[in-house]
């Protein structure tokens, strides 16, 4: 039960800002629809997206600053959920005992340790990536769209609330990551379990 709440929470933290940012864009396709109405939301949307896929194009740059940054960020992830496995003992039957070496190994609390600490590394470069090209991607958009009848240009208070809600998941990712490390390598947190203490279910 604790591990399915572990993920019910992180699942929350991630989800309310998404939708918000989901909100967000409607509205600007909203906005633009009242001063194009010959275009449909769809032409809308996917003109939006076509010109952020350009001015990746345009510039090289940003766009491996941003495949790397996505890189980091899945690597990160991997090894997050590779450590809440062995936390709560999710690795047992999927390793075979007679492999003796790696089925110790995904018992262990050092497995788990350095599982998080390469993450809280890993993570903090994708971070900081992701940040960086999305700051140089909402310049270059306010760069090329100055008023309010081209059909690219998002209401500041928009892109506000968007950044801020880009800049809380970031946040809290690592937070997230941090958090866990720590009370890992301080024994905040009960060693691995097995999974006889699991419900059989989910097996």
């Amino acid at each position: 039960m604790l591990h399915l709440i572990v993920i019910l929470v992180i699942f929350a933290i991630f989800f309310v800002p998404a939708r918000i940012i989901r909100v967000e864009d409607e509205k600007a396709i909203s906005f633009q629809q009242e001063r194009l109405p010959q275009m449909t939301r769809e032409q809308i949307y996917h003109a939006r997206v076509f010109y952020k896929k350009t001015i990746y194009a345009q510039h090289l740059l940003l766009r491996i600053l941003r495949i790397i940054s996505l890189i980091f960020l899945i690597i990160t992830a991997i090894l997050f959920v590779g450590a809440l496995s062995i936390q709560f003992g999710l690795l047992f039957n999927l390793v075979p005992v007679g492999m003796t070496r790696l089925w110790t190994l995904s018992q262990s609390d050092g497995s788990r340790n350095l599982l998080l600490i390469l993450a809280s590394i890993v993570g903090s470069f994708g971070v900081m990536t992701w940040w960086y090209q999305y700051s140089r991607l909402l310049a270059l958009i306010e760069d090329d769209s100055h008023r309010p009848e081209d059909l690219l240009w998002t209401s500041p208070t928009i892109l506000q609330r968007q950044k801020e809600c880009y800049l809380f998941m970031l946040v809290m990712f690592l937070m997230v990551v941090y958090g866990f490390t720590f009370l890992a390598v301080t024994n905040g947190i009960p060693s691995s379990v097995t999974p006889y203490y699991l419900p059989k279910i989910f097996f």
